[in-house]
């Protein structure tokens, strides 16, 4: 399932925190004892932590007003036990529901995307546990302006991803299109020379990247320009990997992404 953005998550997350506290009000006992209540605040509590609030990190320039809000999502998950008072969760509830539309809501709404907002709305659908951590990582590089770490776990991930696609699709058809491409005399190919007899992943690995770029294109599981972005993609990798004056900012690094992304990533030729 795709990812809400995030405002329509805040606002969702909102009204079922609005909800579990009218279900609370409704119950005529001291203590809450049931279930379905005390599950929907400990299922709410831990969205928050696994979700709601790494999302907010990414654009929210005042820490400690997510802080307040996880300390009272720690306390929802910690009275979820059986038999707590009834005014303890009315007392967080609304604590947290009192201002979540101002200090939440409205900033989200009112606020202009950043580079690094959009770049998380870019690459959201990318679910693979592998490139997850390489892109969550580069997303937290960017979001503390570290833009060349950013770009480097980038081609991590796509680089990744390309690895384990060759070696998907067979060690022996990599090598087979290396050997048809380098007996070519004329066109695309001609200068190409670097037949491979890779037999595992870690063999792989020790190809330099801009071999196997080419050796996509041979297997045609990329085209030209597919190739040429890509090469470009390295290109920026390499140079945030070594000292140099050109800079970059966050909009290479959204040009970066959305071609790994479109090119890497969404396609069903290198899929995992």
């Amino acid at each position: 399932m795709t990812p809400l953005p995030l405002l329509a998550s805040l606002k969702d997350f909102e009204s079922r925190l609005k909800t579990l506290r009218s279900n609370v009000k409704r119950e005529k006992v001291k203590q809450i004892a049931k279930v379905s209540i005390r599950n929907t605040a400990e299922n709410l509590g831990s969205e928050w932590f696994s979700s709601i609030e790494p999302e907010l990190k990414l654009s929210c320039s005042d820490t400690s007003i997510l802080l307040s809000y996880s300390e009272n999502f720690h306390t929802l998950i910690k009275i979820s036990a059986p038999n707590n008072l009834k005014s303890r969760y009315l007392t967080i509830l609304q604590d947290i529901v009192g201002k979540f539309r101002k200090e939440l809501i409205l900033p989200v709404q009112t606020n202009p995307p950043t580079p690094t907002s959009q770049l998380q709305t870019l690459l959201a659908g990318i679910t693979n546990s592998n490139q997850s951590e390489y892109l969550k990582e580069a997303i937290e590089c960017s979001r503390h302006e570290l833009y060349r770490a950013a770009a480097m776990l980038g081609w991590s991930a796509a680089i990744d991803q390309i690895h384990l696609a060759i070696e998907k699709i067979g060690y022996a058809n990599f090598n087979a299109a290396s050997s048809v491409m380098a007996r070519e005399t004329k066109g695309r190919f001609k200068k190409f020379n670097q037949v491979q007899n890779i037999s595992s992943l870690g063999e792989l690995r020790e190809v330099f990247d801009n071999i196997i770029l080419w050796i996509l294109e041979g297997m045609q599981l990329i085209d030209n320009n597919q190739h040429t972005r890509l090469h470009s993609c390295f290109e920026l990798r390499c140079q945030c990997s070594h000292p140099g004056e050109a800079p970059i900012t966050e909009y290479n690094l959204l040009s970066f992404f959305s071609d790994i992304n479109e090119i890497v990533f969404k396609n069903p030729k290198l899929a995992i």
